[in-house]
């Protein structure tokens, strides 16, 4: 798909600014984990049973910071959870592009886990938000309200944001301020997607 691009980064690194700076230019985007939360409260009975825990369930929808500490503290709850969701994600996320496509003009994708899965790579080019490990690290805790060493171990359970730099496509630095940020936004739209139009 020539007008896919999925924006992806590790956790904290600013995937959702990103987001939301061309959602307000004017550009279509769909995001993996909005989809994934959708899919986990239309599954909500599935995932209770596939970790035999009742207590996942709060009014009727998944309590995704309970599957969270599950998750992130255990690498065969994590794969078993993923093996579950993502051949619903991915199918999803086809429908919508397929729709999206045929608007020829550049659409984004979100999609934190991107080079983890390789279900993604023929799909459309990747754009990485780069932000170093240690700012990551600042921003997870002080966003998520975590101690070092939680925030450490939901960092590492994603691929290393030094390979994810060797992998991508386009590379978008995030390391300072916010409005920094959006000129670098601003400025790969305009000059490297040449989407002009959209922006002027």
């Amino acid at each position: 798909m020539q007008d896919a691009y999925f924006i992806t980064s590790s956790i904290a690194g600013g995937k959702s600014s990103f987001i939301k700076i061309v959602q307000n230019l004017g550009f279509d985007t769909l995001s993996a984990d909005t989809i994934a939360h959708e899919l986990l409260d239309k599954n909500a009975d599935s995932i209770v049973k596939l970790f035999n825990n009742n207590d996942l369930i709060i009014a009727g929808k998944i309590d995704r910071k309970k599957l969270g500490a599950i998750v992130f503290n255990d690498l065969n709850a994590k794969k078993k959870l993923e093996d579950f969701l993502h051949p619903k994600i991915k199918e999803k996320i086809l429908q919508n592009t397929q729709i999206l496509e045929k608007k020829n003009k550049a659409f984004f994708i979100e999609l934190p886990l991107f080079f983890e899965n390789n279900h993604y790579q023929n799909l459309g080019k990747s754009i990485l938000i780069y932000t170093p490990k240690e700012l990551l690290l600042q921003r997870l805790m002080q966003r998520d309200g975590l101690d070092k060493n939680e925030a450490l171990k939901r960092i590492n359970l994603q691929l290393d944001i030094e390979e994810k730099l060797k992998k991508a496509d386009f590379v978008i630095k995030n390391d300072s301020s916010y409005e920094i940020f959006e000129k670098n936004v601003l400025k790969f739209l305009k000059y490297t997607l040449k989407a002009c139009d959209e922006i002027l």
